[in-house]
């Protein structure tokens, strides 16, 4: 038997698009389930889910607005796609930068209910259908950032990963009679192509600082994501699993300067 294998199995991944959510989707088609692919941008969702067909898999793209009503029409399209639900993935989310004596009302409204308050309604959306496939999963992709580190001008976006790490624990005990496990996985530092952080002495001086010595790649994440998809996982729920090549691991960059003068000299 394939370990991690997802034949049958019916996904549905948010914000998947490039970075993280596609490279999830990418992962879960390959290991055999069909999936949805659904963004607020559905032609950037197209893209990848039409490359994934491609390759032989199954793949649907829609569109998504991270809002209770956005959710419920989200599961329906995955249900109608492909007759089914196994696995909700909620990687939709983002942080719009700002300091907290700039913060807004709506900037903070967004940014909770794309990266917090959606996965009650994701997960409330998706339990007739998960119960019915007798169990299913719940991810989530949280961040170090506020469950174990802070970024200036990310008060907002660290309060709302905070909150997605309590509702995974505590979503995951209501479910767990319904054998539905919920879980997740923190990223840190991610190189997702364009992005300013991902760029040149940006990148420099963030991998200085990471003891693997290099920024992770979205397929980090999704290889992560298989594992607590899987049948593997079956008996792990209300976890997340931190992948960040070690960044959270010193005290401070002080630690990291003699590793940094090291691999220089290699």
């Amino acid at each position: 038997m394939s370990a991690f294998s997802l034949d049958g199995k019916v996904a549905l991944v948010t914000g998947a698009r490039r970075g993280i959510g596609g490279a999830v989707a990418g992962c879960l088609a390959e290991a055999g389930a069909s999936v949805v692919l659904a963004n607020r941008t559905v032609e950037a969702a197209e893209e990848v889910a039409s490359g994934l067909r491609q390759r032989g898999m199954q793949a649907r793209a829609i569109g998504f607005t991270a809002d209770e009503a956005g959710a419920h029409q989200a599961v329906t399209a995955a249900i109608a796609a492909f007759g089914a639900l196994d696995i909700v993935v909620h990687n939709a989310g983002g942080c719009p930068w700002t300091r907290l004596e700039a913060l807004n009302a709506q900037v903070l409204e967004d940014t909770l209910s794309l990266n917090l308050k959606c996965c009650f309604w994701l997960t409330q959306a998706a339990l007739p259908a998960l119960r019915q496939r007798g169990g299913g999963r719940i991810l989530i992709t949280s961040s170090v950032t506020g469950p174990r580190t802070a970024i200036v001008g990310a008060a907002h976006y660290a309060a709302a990963k905070a909150g997605v790490n309590g509702f995974i624990r505590a979503a995951a005990l209501e479910l767990a009679p319904h054998r539905i496990t919920v879980n997740g996985v923190e990223p840190g530092f991610i190189a997702k192509g364009r992005g300013r952080l991902s760029q040149g002495s940006t990148r420099e001086r963030i991998e200085r600082y990471i003891p693997l010595g290099r920024m992770g790649a979205p397929e980090d994440v999704a290889y992560a994501m298989l594992y607590l998809a899987s049948a593997e996982a079956r008996w792990v729920t209300g976890q997340t699993i931190v992948v960040d090549g070690g960044s959270t691991l010193p005290d401070s960059g002080y630690a990291m300067e003699e590793q940094w003068a090291a691999r220089q000299g290699e």
